[in-house]
């Protein structure tokens, strides 16, 4: 049994990081929706981690968002549907899904957060037929 409260103890101190590291991604969320709903698409760029930079250029980016906000419109709900959390030896990583209903149409939001403080965004992908057809 005294072997056990270490791991016990570790497990219930690491769920106290998937919260505190799954709050702040959720708020990270919607602070990218009141930017992309603003139209602050390089300050998004800017605030996100060098994984994303690293695959993604600013001007592609900054596109894409701007892309979104013109055919679909501001975001009116947006409801999580997803959690997944992983940490790692190269530190942890909140992948959040969301079902969004923008102005103009809908789609499936997925944001991938490092952990740390602040948060990174370092994965942005969206899934919308209403995209791809205005």
């Amino acid at each position: 049994m005294r072997r056990l409260f270490p791991i016990v103890l570790s497990a219930a101190l690491a769920g106290c990081s998937v919260g505190k590291d799954t709050e702040a991604s959720q708020q990270g969320v919607a602070s990218f929706h009141q930017q992309l709903d603003a139209g602050r698409f390089d300050a998004i760029y800017d605030g996100s981690g060098a994984e994303l930079k690293a695959v993604t250029p600013r001007p592609q980016f900054v596109a894409l968002l701007d892309n979104i906000h013109r055919k679909l419109g501001a975001v009116k709900d947006a409801r999580q549907v997803g959690l997944n959390v992983n940490y790692g030896t190269s530190g942890g990583a909140v992948t959040l899904t969301y079902q969004t209903q923008f102005a103009s149409g809908s789609g499936t939001e997925q944001f991938v957060f490092r952990t740390g403080k602040p948060p990174l965004l370092i994965g942005y992908h969206i899934e919308s037929n209403d995209l791809m057809t205005k």
